[in-house]
């Protein structure tokens, strides 16, 4: 029996379904990371146990429809030991619908090895990505990062060898002491090895970090933006001219290797999320679990969803979420989208993008409005001022 709040969701719409999984295991934080995770490996057991549980929960749905992608996401998964991986993938496997044409696991370095791959490939593991973040030792020491710069060459040098056709590694840029070389010096390490996607995000320092601390403390002084927009754009201009196809503002890809699972957010198609603090969406509802490990267990052995809230979305949600979502993609936003979601109003709008399109932050290809790598630098900014517009201009 399916939980109350998906009367809500219209389940005639879906098609296929994505699935993420969140293993919310680390050995430390990382000095930037705000996401929800345990250290205590002793639960390990326990939360496999708890995850199978909730597959049963949402069995008649993830049964209902395809499951085409599936995501682990922490939390580090590639830490949980090989024997709880297999009793998860068992499990899924028993689902008649589960052909999923990608199934993607995060990974840190030191986990990296070649039984680990081997056993990842053969439980029908297709894509891996790696948290690398950066390969200089001063930059991963201001992240907190767990791994030195040679158990990270190590672990690429494993991957290239392993048979893995398509993988990712993340690198992080806008770090206080790191330089636009640095990160151009990182990129050109993993294109000697013929990577084919890459993931690099400009460091944000969000409250309840050791970085917020130490800002707050005068340990250092943020980056200039100067040099965060040197490095974004040095990493535009490299990865350009090695073929690559920048798809999402943080993403870029060789053709052929995008990453199918968050192509699903951006595009706002069905997933169901697992695991503690796991988010769902169905249209057009959308949910969350706990984010405490322990209040996990006890609800899901009590037979209870363990939710912490859930929302059906609005006309207003939906048409901001097309904004964030697929205005961030190479998909960018037709002329005939602004005016399904806005109607006739949408010209003032367009005055709006328009301007940005003078000002270089915008460019329009066939009545279809995409950011420019400038513009991606300043698309929240954008963004605030395209739905504050929207704002007044539907309530007048």
């Amino acid at each position: 029996m399916l939980p109350p709040w998906l009367e809500k969701a219209s389940l005639g719409s879906i098609e296929t379904l994505g699935l993420y999984i969140h293993v919310p295991f680390c050995r430390r934080a990382c000095h930037y990371c705000d996401f929800y995770f345990t250290p205590r490996a002793s639960f390990m057991e326990a939360y496999t146990e708890a995850l199978l549980c909730e597959i049963d929960h949402y069995a008649v749905l993830l049964e209902a429809f395809p499951i085409e992608t599936v995501f682990f996401g922490g939390g580090t998964p590639s830490w949980l030991p090989l024997p709880l991986w297999d009793k998860i993938f068992r499990r899924l496997e028993q689902l008649p619908t589960y052909t999923p044409k990608e199934v993607t696991i995060e990974a840190n370095p030191e986990d990296i090895t070649p039984e680990s791959l081997s056993f990842w490939l053969r439980r029908g593991v297709t894509r891996l990505s790696v948290g690398i973040q950066s390969f200089y030792p001063q930059v991963l020491h201001t992240l907190g990062r767990f791994h030195d710069p040679e158990i990270a060459r190590r672990a690429i040098n494993y991957l290239y060898k392993s048979g893995f056709t398509t993988w990712s590694a993340d690198l992080i840029f806008g770090v206080p002491g790191q330089r636009s070389e640095h990160v151009v010096s990182d990129i050109e390490f993993l294109l000697s090895y013929n990577i084919p996607h890459l993931s690099a995000y400009g460091l944000t320092i969000e409250e309840k970090t050791v970085l917020y601390k130490k800002l707050r403390l005068g340990r250092f002084a943020p980056v200039e933006e100067e040099t965060y927009a040197q490095s974004y754009l040095s990493i535009h201009e490299v990865l350009g001219k090695a073929g690559f196809t920048w798809y999402e503002i943080s993403n870029w890809a060789r053709p052929g290797h995008e990453s199918q699972h968050n192509w699903r957010y951006w595009q706002r198609k069905p997933y169901i999320g697992l695991g503690p603090s796991a988010h769902s969406y169905l249209p057009e509802v959308r949910w969350a679990n706990t984010r405490s490990i322990k209040t996990y267990l006890s609800q899901l052995e009590s037979g209870i969803y363990p939710v912490a809230y859930w929302e059906a979305l609005s006309l207003d949600d939906l048409r901001m979420e097309l904004w964030i979502t697929q205005f961030r993609t190479k998909l960018g936003l037709s002329s005939m989208q602004i005016r399904q979601h806005i109607g006739e109003k949408a010209d003032y709008v367009f005055g709006l993008l328009d301007s940005a399109v003078q000002r270089g932050w915008l460019k329009r290809i066939n009545d279809t409005y995409h950011l420019t790598p400038q513009g991606a630098l300043l698309s929240d900014r954008l963004i605030l001022e395209v739905e504050s517009h929207l704002e007044k201009v539907i309530s007048a």
